[in-house]
């Protein structure tokens, strides 16, 4: 995090890699898919690449062409989005990596890429290259090859596919050019416009994350600020201290210790958090917390006792309902 800019509040000129879409990002081709959803599903809005494979074959391989003629017609007078140029020049200035990660294929992202007058960058993931967006593993691999952590990379997007396989994967997401988009909730920030965006990356402001947008909108942005100084200590022992970790996470406190890092994950603790892998049982508590942390509150830490931040007011969390203050 950059200074003056600091957690629980973020902005995506401090990220670490980019994740772009193509079309409507920064190429411009119109795609048109609604004439092959009426053709192949009576009009109903489907996944169209995942949908090639719930049909029979000689009826599933005329849909992946017909897909294929429509964004090629569109790629052959694609022209750069307003701002598009401006974005790579300054993440080439500011020497951040980049990819570009699309459901297009590839034949017509290199064609839209010569009508347009785009550069393209080294890592290049078309749906020729599976699995695709929503997918988490098509941006993990993109997050890889640019060599940066997927955690701190950003998905810009102009669709919801972007939006969902960037929570999926544990990465930021912004929304470009969809200033109507009734999906803009999926997203950490939105700009109506791509070059709005490019703006702001020139002269960032601090943003509240998608994590405590709605804390910051029921109870205020001095909440958020005053999570920075506030911290829990957890009992170890208590079989819900993995609900209560989120329950003082989502309240945006920061800070988190347990009273016995050695404590290793019970089948009753375990049992408190449906959807957590049983794969973590009789794991590290500790291990388990971060992971927790990680995946819901990325801001938020746990730290060692003699590592304590300055100034942090900590609360003791016993095994009961009720809680103290150190």
């Amino acid at each position: 995090m950059s200074e003056g800019i600091t957690a629980p509040f973020w902005h995506p000129a401090f990220s670490e890699g980019f994740i772009l879409d193509w079309d409507g990002v920064l190429a411009e081709t119109r795609l048109n898919f609604a004439p092959i959803r009426a053709k192949y599903f009576d009009g109903k809005f489907v996944p169209l690449f995942e949908a090639v494979e719930t049909l029979p074959p000689p009826l599933g391989e005329q849909l992946r062409k017909d897909i294929y003629d429509v964004e090629m017609a569109g790629a052959e007078s694609a022209v750069a989005v307003e701002g598009a140029r401006e974005l790579v020049e300054w993440l080439e200035g500011e020497d951040i990596p980049w990819c570009v990660v699309s459901r297009n294929c590839m034949d017509s992202i290199t064609l839209a890429a010569e009508r347009a007058g785009l550069p393209l960058p080294p890592v290049v993931r078309s749906r020729d290259e599976p699995p695709v967006k929503p997918a988490p593993e098509a941006l993990w691999s993109a997050a890889e090859q640019i060599h940066v952590p997927s955690k701190n990379c950003v998905m810009v997007g102009d669709f919801v596919y972007d939006l969902v396989g960037a929570r999926r994967a544990g990465m930021r997401a912004v929304l470009v050019q969809r200033p109507e988009a009734e999906w803009k909730h999926w997203a950490d920030v939105s700009f109506d416009r791509l070059f709005q965006f490019v703006e702001s990356l020139k002269n960032p402001k601090a943003l509240v994350p998608w994590e405590y947008a709605f804390l910051a909108s029921q109870k205020g942005l001095d909440t958020l600020l005053s999570g920075r100084r506030k911290g829990a200590v957890l009992s170890s022992g208590t079989p819900d201290v993995l609900p209560r970790l989120l329950e003082k996470a989502e309240e945006g406190m920061l800070f988190f210790q347990l009273d016995d890092q050695s404590a290793h994950l019970s089948p009753d603790q375990w049992k408190k958090l449906p959807g957590l892998s049983p794969a973590w049982l009789d794991q590290p508590l500790k291990t388990v917390a971060e992971y927790v942390l990680g995946t819901r509150f990325p801001f938020a830490s746990l730290v060692e006792k003699q590592a304590s931040p300055d100034g942090v007011e900590w609360e003791i969390l016993s095994a009961s309902a009720g809680g103290g203050r150190a």
